[in-house]
């Protein structure tokens, strides 16, 4: 047996180290292991802590090309950054997250040791990981800080890669869904052999792997940006993408559907200077007959209808819902999901060599090298720019306009505009990563038991961003003002009065493209000492003492026009640089106390401590204890307490106000669950008198400068977990394996960004005026101009518990077939954030859904030549009506939940040669799409498509062809 808790299958026979798996385990057991969360050699595989382990076997018999799809199947993985984070805040690769503390308190391991991360951020892109060479994939949860050094506060997962193939193998896969989209191919190929008499083995491994873009045009459920109202006659909220849905008992709660940019214009009517409303009526465009049905007319901001008159804007009623470029409805509202992508075109190249060689008969070298080339794409809606201002004799201004404008009070003064530039085409950002990493390991065996290791390890990760269908302010103000001398070259006077109102020459002018160049390298040095100091009735005792430097080095490099925010479109930013080093030392010792063939089979404890110094913050200490007893053989009881810890990264320490656009409800809409105190703090604090009671946000993301702040220190955590491992042998006539688990993580002094509405609500809703200092918002119109955020050492405890509960069963069935079935279940008894319960809940965002059960349960059947096997992942869904939540009130009991997911998969393989086999995999066997959700108003192709990444495109099939030479 190779591992403590295994997908894949076959199934180990020897009760004293099984443990429970996810598929099943491999036969042959080393006599001594090092096994993920210690240092510390052990002639067994029962860890302390509780470790999930992925197979080689199972990566391959689920057509795995992307690792974080496999490992989030984990029910104590959350979903981070996948295929379908089209609008994930920048970061172009995938995380893993374990417990939902967030990918950056997720350590990532590769054979043991850290990988550098990918970014500022301190997070580690698992794409660039290998996944033909793996051999198996361990996930610890619970803090591992004392063993591993900083970021281990939610646990560590661990991809052990093969160090000793001989041969050669090519692997073929394509996917496609029964919808025809979705295409994505691969090719792998891998040489291995010794060399030298044996003393050396070298194995190279290449990669190419292509995932095609599908739109969010391209399904039902997410071709309009919906709105989310309230239905009064059966007290819950409903999601709708057709004004024709739209019934008498629905209700505005200030989430419209598409946005208050449209393509065709808005102006601004100030309250200061308003335009004559018995002159507008006379226009043609103002014909109250041209209302759209059901919907409710406007002239506080004004617009162009689709033959380019003057307009009221029809944004209420059942014109909430965003209208095409065709405008069919006639809303004012902009649908923007469209140019949206629902799974982001990618491709990957990898080149790996991972081999050894024995130095002498006691010494070996390792080495590891890797490089990988990454390219994506991500779309967004084509640029909407706010607050254009615009003199009132702009040269191209249209006659309908020129004259409502003169009939103003200051009939000379310039008024503002927003537009969407969709001439210009969607924003279109294009991220190239290039990472590469080199390790060398030396290993000497000094005899009695002891050995002693060195490690030097360099990682350098490169991304470039090219950002396509910027807007130039400058050349917009220029252009509306005639372009006076001094102007950019090719200027040439605007025309944003209407829908498609711009010429190639005009589009020439304004549009630019910008650049971000980031790199991050970290530089590590590594010494261990491991060994048996004495002998005790359970065993030797074992120790383990090291010591450890690291320098981690970021920098993200912006062109002017990012800088200077000298653009409409992708969001501003700052250059950042800045460097961290740390030096470590760390010992552990384990105590086999008592054992043998009476009772008990086993008694150990265990400690270990890390003491770091940090360039930044200073001295951290972590530190851990655990203790196992096995009062017998079948029968393993476990228990450990870590206090863990991670240090600011350099992102968190020094960003320097980037621009974001945040998904927001301004409790300001003049809505009926705003209160009383909330309408006064609105008035003291930005919303003119005249407006505020029919105020309503014209988009619903605000824009944000987000800051770091080098005063931060390091998070805290307290992690213990408690639980058994039962092996009673064969049961039914196949071996059994059980584990339960109770964990428990408390995290304090987190490191949290606030988003505009955590500002929002505690100015308008909580009367904090420190907050309200943070908003700025348009005299005029009272629409949110900014808010800046920031980051912050929370006072505020996360605390996160429940139970983990596995088994495994394996049972021979006859001439070398077997039958296994496994199970993972996770219950999440709280997610306590200042009091509040988030456990079963559900809000949009990465990581939204906090399910309080999941399930995942493995069942097939093998012979030498066929395997088949189903695997059924459910996750409950969440309420999304909770005190807190953002639709708190707004649903009858038991209502508004998001659905569960049920996610079947069936996976066939045939070895139809000793050297050829053929895998045949159905994904999503029952053809589930994602629900439509209130909570995905806030995240992407309205529903929350993080929870549902496994429906986005329904029933899709995979086929692999793997030839062995």
């Amino acid at each position: 047996m190779a591992s403590t808790l295994l997908i894949g299958a076959s199934m180990a026979a020897t009760p004293a180290f099984a443990q429970v798996t996810d598929g099943a385990q491999e036969e042959d057991a080393p006599t001594t292991v090092t096994i993920t969360g210690t240092r510390i050699a052990r002639p067994d595989l029962e860890a302390p802590s509780p470790v999930t382990t992925v197979s080689a076997e199972q990566i391959a018999l689920t057509g795995t090309q992307t690792l974080e799809n496999l490992v989030n199947e984990l029910p104590q993985v959350i979903p981070g950054n996948t295929r379908v984070s089209n609008n994930s805040g920048g970061e172009n690769f995938a995380t893993l997250d374990l417990r939902g503390l967030g990918p950056g308190r997720t350590l990532i391991l590769l054979n043991g040791e850290r990988l550098p991360a990918s970014t500022t951020t301190g997070v580690t892109d698992i794409s660039q990981i290998p996944v033909g060479l793996i051999q198996r994939v361990d996930v610890v949860t619970g803090g591992a800080s004392a063993v591993y050094g900083s970021d281990a506060i939610a646990g560590v997962v661990n991809f052990i890669l093969r160090d000793d193939y001989e041969g050669m193998e090519i692997t073929a896969q394509t996917n496609i869904a029964e919808e025809g989209v979705g295409f994505n191919h691969s090719i792998s190929g891998m040489f291995g052999g010794n060399f030298a008499d044996g003393k050396g083995n070298i194995t190279l491994y290449a990669s190419y792997f292509d995932r095609e873009g599908v739109g969010q045009d391209r399904f039902d459920y997410s071709r309009t940006s919906s709105a989310v109202l309230y239905d009064t006659a059966s007290g819950n909220l409903v999601v709708i993408d057709d004004p024709r849905e739209r019934l008498a008992s629905y209700a505005d709660i200030g989430a419209p559907g598409g946005s208050g940019t449209p393509a065709w214009g808005t102006i601004t009517n100030s309250a200061a200077n308003p335009f004559n409303t018995a002159f507008l009526n006379t226009l043609p465009g103002f014909n109250p007959a041209l209302t759209p049905a059901g919907c409710g007319r406007s002239l506080g901001t004004l617009t162009f209808a689709p033959n380019g008159a003057l307009s009221p804007t029809y944004g209420s009623g059942a014109c909430t819902i965003g209208d095409g470029p065709n405008r069919e409805y006639g809303s004012s509202r902009y649908n923007f999901a469209p140019a949206n992508y629902l799974i982001t075109p990618y491709d990957r190249l990898n080149f790996s060599a991972i081999g050894s060689y024995e130095l002498g008969d006691d010494t070996m070298f390792r080495f590891y090298s890797a490089f990988t080339q990454a390219n994506q794409q991500v779309n967004l809606a084509p640029t909407p720019a706010t607050g254009i201002v615009v003199p009132y004799n702009s040269p191209l201004i249209p006659a309908d306009l020129a004259a409502a404008l003169a009939t103003r009070p200051n009939p000379t003064a310039p008024f503002t505009m927003t537009r969407r530039f969709t001439e210009t085409g969607p924003r279109d950002g294009r991220f190239k990563t290039d990472s590469f990493s080199i390790r060398g390991v030396i290993e000497h065996d000094l005899g009695n038991g002891w050995n002693v290791n060195a490690i030097a390890s360099y990682g350098r990760v490169d991304n470039a961003l090219r950002g396509i269908g910027n807007i130039n302010r400058t050349a917009v103000t220029q252009g509306l003002n005639g372009c006076p001398t001094g102007s950019l070259p090719g200027c040439v006077p605007l025309d944003i009065f209407g829908q498609n109102t711009l010429t190639p020459a005009m589009v020439n002018f304004v549009q630019i493209d910008t650049q971000t160049q980031e790199s991050f390298e970290q530089v590590r040095a590594a010494a261990n000492l491991t060994g048996e100091l004495f002998e005790l009735p359970g065993g030797a005792a074992g120790l383990a003492v090291g010591v450890e430097y690291r320098k981690d080095t970021g920098s993200t490099v912006v062109d002017d026009a990012m800088r200077t925010g000298n653009i409409y479109g992708f969001n501003a930013a700052q250059s950042i640089n800045g460097s961290i080093n740390v030096k470590e030392v760390y010992g552990e010792v384990r105590l086999p106390i008592l054992g043998g063939d009476g009772f008990p089979d086993m008694l150990a404890v265990g400690a270990g401590a890390r003491y770091s110094d940090y360039s930044s913050i200073g001295g951290l200490f972590n530190w851990k204890a655990e203790v196992e007893f096995a009062p017998i053989k079948e029968v393993r009881f476990r228990g450990t307490y870590n206090r863990a810890a991670r240090a600011p990264n350099v992102f968190e320490l020094f960003q320097n106000g980037d621009q974001g656009f945040y998904s927001t409800v301004d409790p300001c809409n003049a809505t009926a669950t705003r209160t009383a105190t909330t309408r006064a703090n609105c008035l003291a604090f930005g919303v003119p008198a005249a407006l505020i009671d029919t105020f309503s946000a014209a988009n619903s993301q605000a824009q944000g400068f987000a800051f770091g702040d080098p005063n931060l220190t390091e998070e805290k955590a307290e992690t213990w977990t408690v639980g058994a491992v039962i092996s009673p042998g064969r049961v039914l006539g196949g071996q059994l394996n059980l584990t339960i688990d109770y964990y428990n993580i408390e995290l304090t002094n987190r490191i949290a960004g606030q988003s505009p509405q955590f500002y929002l609500n505690q100015c308008y809703s909580q009367s904090i005026a420190a907050s309200c200092a943070n908003i700025q918002r348009d005299p005029g119109s009272g629409q949110i101009v900014a808010v800046n955020v920031g980051r912050l050492n929370s006072p505020t405890p996360l605390t996160t518990a429940g139970v983990d509960v596995g088994f495994d069963w394996s049972v021979p069935v006859g001439d070398g077939a077997r039958v296994f079935i496994s199970n993972l279940t996770t219950y999440v008894d709280k997610y306590d954030i200042g009091g509040t319960n988030y456990a079963d809940t559900a809000e949009g965002g990465i990581g939204g859904v906090t399910f309080r059960w999941g399930n995942t349960l493995t069942a097939g059947y093998r012979t030498d030549k066929f395997t088949g096997q189903v695997r059924y992942v459910w996750r409950q869904g969440g309420r999304q009506d909770y005190v807190g939540g953002t639709f708190e009130g707004l649903c009858s009991p038991g209502g508004c939940r998001v659905p569960d997911l049920n996610l079947v998969n069936l996976s066939l393989r045939y070895a139809v040669t000793d050297n050829f086999e053929l895998t045949g995999i159905v994904n999503n066997l029952l053809d589930k799409f994602p629900p439509q959700t209130a909570g995905g108003f806030f995240e992407q192709a309205n529903t929350n498509i993080n929870f549902y990444d496994s429906y986005a495109l329904g029933r899709n099939f995979t086929f692999q062809a793997k030839i062995k030479l």
